[in-house]
């Protein structure tokens, strides 16, 4: 569920930067992610997020202003290519374009990917870390909820 959440934002984010911000229509982006088979509640917990860290829409939109895009300065090192797949770095570079990671949460993110020490972590192992961390499941945690991902590991 939690990675449906990631999927949700991911869209709007994507669609904030393809289209102005004065003419983004959110009751029709909530319509076609209904439509898409997302809940209700996933809607609903999905934008509570992005009002909570409007950080990243600032960010989105002021890049998007601006012209200039934000450099990829993050290449992985031995002990990191070993740790993650090349398409779960994609994806992670992904997000990042998108504004849903700043550059310490994807700093974040690789520091816990190689801690967890899993050979060679698959986009999905990559989506449940993401959501670990930009959903915020460590207060989560630290509040008596212990969060497993869909293998059974715990981040």
């Amino acid at each position: 569920m939690n990675n449906r959440i990631i999927e949700i934002l991911t869209y709007i984010m994507k669609e904030i930067q393809e289209n102005s911000v004065d003419g983004l229509d959110l009751q029709l982006i909530v319509d076609l992610l209904a439509d898409q088979g997302f809940s209700q509640d996933e809607i609903k917990r999905a934008m509570i997020w992005l009002m909570n860290h409007g950080d990243n829409l600032d960010r989105s939109i002021n890049k998007k202003n601006s012209g200039i895009p934000r450099p990829l300065w993050r290449q992985l090192n031995d002990f990191e290519r070993d740790a993650i797949s090349p398409s779960a770095f994609g994806y992670l570079v992904h997000l990042r374009e998108l504004d849903l990671l700043s550059d310490d949460d994807m700093e974040t993110i690789i520091d816990r990917a190689v801690k967890i020490q899993l050979p060679h972590m698959n986009i999905e192992d990559m989506q449940d870390l993401i959501a670990v961390v930009v959903l915020d499941f460590e207060k989560s945690a630290s509040g008596g909820y212990f969060q497993f991902t869909s293998t059974r590991l715990p981040h």
